[in-house]
């Protein structure tokens, strides 16, 4: 098996890749750090692996991600775009802004509607009702 190594280390040292471990609030991200770090100081990527609990395609997939563009690309991320909102940005604003800026009394709500009382409006499940 072909034995890991880092061909560009952009200037970094393992004991400054230390410290930005310790930078680093994201266990995920420092992981991924302190991978490259342990390539570096000359560990074996199955033994990397062990130590940060990957697999070592995955500690390979690190020190590629780090050869190709620094410690940049090393720790970005690229997320999902999530799922699309039930409310429009308008509706989103309009309920802010109620919250805000009003009381549950001055729109015709009790406290027992607002506090206790769980049910959608228009549901048979209200207090009182049935």
């Amino acid at each position: 098996m072909k034995r890991l190594n880092i061909t560009d280390n952009h200037g970094w040292t393992p004991r400054k890749l230390r410290k930005q471990e310790r930078k680093i609030k994201n266990a995920q991200l420092r992981q991924r750090v302190m991978a490259v770090r342990l390539v570096m100081e000359g560990y074996l990527g199955k033994d990397v692996a062990s130590m940060v609990n990957v697999c070592r395609q995955t500690v390979s997939h690190y020190v590629s991600l780090f050869n190709e563009g620094d410690l940049e690309l090393l720790l970005h991320r690229d997320f999902a775009p999530g799922r699309e909102p039930f409310l429009t940005e308008e509706q989103q604003e309009e309920i802010k802004h109620l919250v805000l800026t009003t009381t549950p009394a001055e729109l015709g709500w009790d406290i027992a509607s607002a506090d206790s009382q769980r049910a959608l409006p228009g549901s048979s499940h209200r207090l009182g009702a049935g």
